[in-house]
């Protein structure tokens, strides 16, 4: 542990990028398991009383959740009947999860090590440094695997929130085959409103953009490598080619 702590390490690209994965994974997986939704679906009787009902359900995380919403039964002269909608898309949202919290950790960790534990001019300071267990290239290695598995996250978080958005839509619901299409059949109409996905679309604007820093950042930690170091040192080499011996000038005749 270094005697002095080292924060002017976040004034360099390593560490103030790392400050900013730290942030950037907070606010992605606090946008995913932060979400409600509310899905309100309101229903016309053509004759019965009440006139008019509506049925009101909350879609929040982990996604995996059965909503319970009471409507009209046609031809039961009002009487009220629970129709049930599975929800589950928790799979890919609880991965995106995983991938942000075990990211937020990992840069926190490294963070720490930069300013309380890395010693100056760390690659030269042992032999044990130039192996492949040394901290630069091992930083090197896992900001390049989260990279990817930021990537496949967001890809799979998009893929997740566009399922939902399809499976809890108003029109599919109340339609032909859908969960609540018995209430709304035989002169009963349905309308309503779907769940805003606005925080959804902002966690998925934040998982690419933890794509794009994270790869960013991998251009800087490969600078720290002993890789990086001796591409330097071999470009900065002088030259050492011989250069052929002089002739000795011709004898005056």
């Amino acid at each position: 542990m270094r005697s002095n702590p080292n924060y002017d390490v976040v004034k360099e690209p390593r560490g103030f990028i790392k400050c900013l994965e730290v942030f950037l994974a907070i606010f992605a997986f606090a946008c995913a398991t932060g979400y409600r939704g509310n899905l309100k679906i309101d229903q016309t009787s053509p004759d019965a009383q009440p006139k008019a009902h509506d049925a009101q359900g909350t879609i929040q995380y982990p996604f995996s959740q059965i909503l319970e919403m009471p409507f009209i039964k046609p031809g039961t002269n009002g009487t009220m009947h629970t129709y049930t909608l599975e929800v589950d898309q928790r799979s890919k949202i609880e991965f995106f999860v995983f991938i942000g919290v075990m990211c937020f950790l990992y840069s926190l960790g490294m963070l720490v090590y930069y300013i309380f534990f890395e010693e100056n001019n760390t690659m030269n300071a042992t032999p044990v440094t130039s192996s492949w267990l040394s901290p630069p290239i091992i930083d090197f290695g896992l900001g390049a695997f989260w990279t990817l598995f930021w990537f496949f996250s967001a890809c799979a978080f998009a893929a997740g929130v566009n399922a939902l958005k399809d499976q809890v839509n108003i029109e599919s619901l109340t339609g032909d085959g859908g969960a609540f299409a018995e209430p709304c059949s035989n002169g009963y109409k349905c309308g309503g409103t779907n769940p805003k996905y606005a925080t959804m679309t902002v966690a998925i604007l934040l998982g690419f953009l933890n794509v794009f820093v994270w790869a960013g950042n991998i251009w800087f930690l490969y600078k720290e490598t002993p890789w990086h170091n001796k591409s330097l040192a071999s470009a900065g080499a002088p030259s050492t080619v011989q250069q052929p011996p002089s002739q000795p000038a011709a004898a005056a005749i």
